[in-house]
């Protein structure tokens, strides 16, 4: 399946470019900028081709906001890694720049005009944002400020879909899950609460940083039919792995354990306890359908 790229009318890129629209159209016709003609026979051109004009004309976007644009400034671009698709680019340049507006309306962009899950969307631009900004973090190429403020603002957004969602029915299963003492990241348990919410289940993420105890405290007052445990970051593994199974050894026998994330130790598949072990979240989406299909049949 194509990339989804979000696409732009001659007018709107003549603008960005400074140039007037009979220019740009000359330059679409001479094939100088690549076009798409939707089935009314007009022009569209994609962020991709803009792009590549630019690289090939050594043109600057005089005015980037004209296409829902503000790029960070340029020195900048290539201390974010991640992917290579046109709206994870400008997602993770916005978002090192603070740039909450234009992140908000990238992210929304592709959910209205894909049609994509909104889990999905926030996983594709989110998820590789942070990882991005983290790498350039650690490498002393951004600062902690900008660090952090990324992550508050991924947060808000993370929100701001899970209030899109219509609310959980009566009958669906109920998910609780967070993260074990000693781990501190938040947003990767917020987008399992995303998925899970969007697949149909009543889930609450608990937070960050809980003991086992209150992990089981929780179990015994909801009841519910999944325990996650995201896990971005391990103090020790020894003490990581006892509580974990801890945590399972004391929850009734029909609760699913699931766990995720990055940070879950090389000798984790033999020696923690689960029910399945999700590596994606579209995997996790996979298997919280399965399970509520198997509860309801």
């Amino acid at each position: 399946m194509a990339a989804y790229q979000p696409t732009f009318s001659p007018k709107q890129v003549a603008k960005a470019l400074n140039a007037s629209e009979s220019s740009l159209k000359r330059w679409c016709d001479q094939g100088a900028i690549e076009t798409i003609r939707t089935v009314g026979g007009h022009r569209k051109i994609s962020l991709d081709a803009i792009r590549k004009f630019i690289a090939t004309t050594n043109r600057t976007l005089s005015d980037p906001t004209s296409i829902g644009l503000r790029l960070a400034p340029e020195s900048r671009v290539s201390d974010v890694p991640g992917g290579n698709e046109a709206d994870q680019i400008d997602f993770r340049n916005a978002l090192a720049a603070g740039d909450e507006t234009v992140c908000r309306r990238i992210l929304r962009s592709r959910i209205e005009l894909s049609g994509e899950r909104k889990s999905r969307v926030a996983d594709h631009l989110i998820t590789d944002a942070m990882h991005g900004i983290g790498h350039a973090w650690d490498e002393s190429k951004i600062d902690a400020y900008q660090e952090r403020r990324g992550c508050e603002i991924c947060l808000r957004l993370i929100h701001e879909l899970r209030a899109m969602l219509p609310l959980p029915s009566p009958n669906a299963p109920i998910a609780l899950g967070g993260t074990l003492t000693g781990d501190p990241y938040q947003i990767p348990t917020a987008l399992v609460e995303l998925t899970l919410r969007e697949s149909g289940w009543n889930a609450t993420s608990l937070g960050c940083e809980l003991p086992v105890d209150s992990f089981i405290k929780a179990a015994q007052d909801h009841q519910p039919a999944m325990i996650w445990l995201s896990i971005s970051a391990v103090q020790d593994e020894a003490t990581f792995f006892a509580d974990e199974n801890r945590l399972v050894d004391q929850l009734p026998a029909d609760i699913a354990i699931v766990l995720g994330g990055r940070g879950i130790p090389d000798r984790g598949e033999q020696l923690l306890q689960y029910s399945a072990i999700c590596g994606a979240l579209s995997e996790l989406s996979d298997f919280a359908q399965l399970l509520n299909a198997s509860k309801s049949a």
